[in-house]
C-alpha cells in the first residue's frame, strides 16, 4: 500500500490493517509513548501507545529515523 492511501485512512483502519495483516516486529518505550513496530507485504509501520491514556496516538510509515531506533536494540555480534 502506497503512503498517500495509508496515510487517507482512519485511524481504527490503519489498526485493524496492522492487526489483520501485519506481524509485529519489536516496540520500545520512550517517556510514556510504546512505540510498536509492525510489518506489512515489506513495508514497516510505526505505532504510537500513549500509555498514560491508553490509547492509540498515531500510526505511520516507519521511515529510515523510526526504524533507527529500534536496531539500537539489536546485537548482531558474533
Amino acid at each position: 500500500m502506497d503512503e498517500g492511501t495509508f496515510n487517507r485512512l482512519s485511524l481504527g483502519e490503519r489498526a485493524d490493517l496492522l492487526w489483520d495483516k501485519g506481524v509485529f516486529v519489536d516496540s520500545i518505550l520512550i517517556n510514556n509513548y510504546l512505540l510498536m513496530l509492525y510489518s506489512v507485504n515489506h513495508q514497516f509501520f510505526e505505532l504510537s501507545y500513549d500509555v498514560k491514556a491508553a490509547g492509540i496516538v498515531w500510526i505511520t510509515h516507519a521511515n529510515e529515523y523510526d526504524l533507527e531506533k529500534y536496531l539500537e536494540h539489536i546485537d548482531i555480534a558474533v
